[in-house]
């Protein structure tokens, strides 16, 4: 893949400078990640009785996809628009109904948080996102706050647990997602959205 300069690249980061291709992109993803995590709600829902650190250490899957898209992609709002959509995929099936739309929503808040805070939208190597994967997660965690706050009427142990286990998940996250990227566009399959020119050596 040739790359182009750093200056001709950063022109098309905007809200409104996606490509027919990057749309494509972002809609076989979603579906792709939508499908497997429908199926992973089940395991989900098993783990679960294990303990509310158990629950809480999902944080760093189900929010692969934000940080996996916004790798690929390198746009403003693929994070967030990727979290609705898989979402959306896992409607039919999900055994928590509309509501997952709500959860989506969260995730979509966190996601792109966390890659607008570690990348800047600009510098994608790993230590990038690695502070994505932790951003997401404490973007997460303040979200829940906000809205659940009865959430963490926890002990102080468990308190502590279910805030490590977040932000170590959400940040082996944004790692993982940086490696299925590098992996992917190696195959061939994201051709010409890697911009290898932006990254951090």
């Amino acid at each position: 893949m040739s790359e182009q300069p750093v200056e001709q690249s950063r022109k098309g980061f905007g809200w409104l400078a996606w490509s027919t291709r990057d749309i494509l992109v972002l809609a076989a993803v979603g579906v792709v990640f939508g499908i497997v995590l429908g199926a992973l709600m089940y395991a989900y829902l098993l783990s679960i009785v294990l303990g509310v650190i158990v629950a809480w250490a999902w944080i760093g899957i189900m929010i692969l996809p934000c940080f996996f898209i916004a790798y690929a992609l390198r746009r403003a709002g693929a994070a967030f628009l990727i979290a609705l959509l898989y979402c959306l995929v896992m409607l039919p099936i999900s055994p928590y109904g509309p509501s997952i739309m709500i959860t989506g929503l969260l995730y979509a808040f966190a996601g792109e948080i966390g890659v607008a805070v570690g990348t800047r939208y600009r510098h994608f190597g790993l230590p990038s996102m690695a502070l994505t994967g932790a951003a997401g997660g404490v973007a997460m965690l303040i979200i829940y706050l906000i809205f659940y706050p009865t959430s963490f009427d926890l002990a102080l142990p468990i308190l502590i647990g279910v805030i490590v286990v977040t932000i170590v998940s959400s940040t082996i996250s944004g790692i993982v997602a940086k490696y299925l990227g590098d992996a992917a566009a190696r195959t061939g399959v994201l051709a010409g959205t890697i911009r290898k020119d932006l990254e951090e050596i």
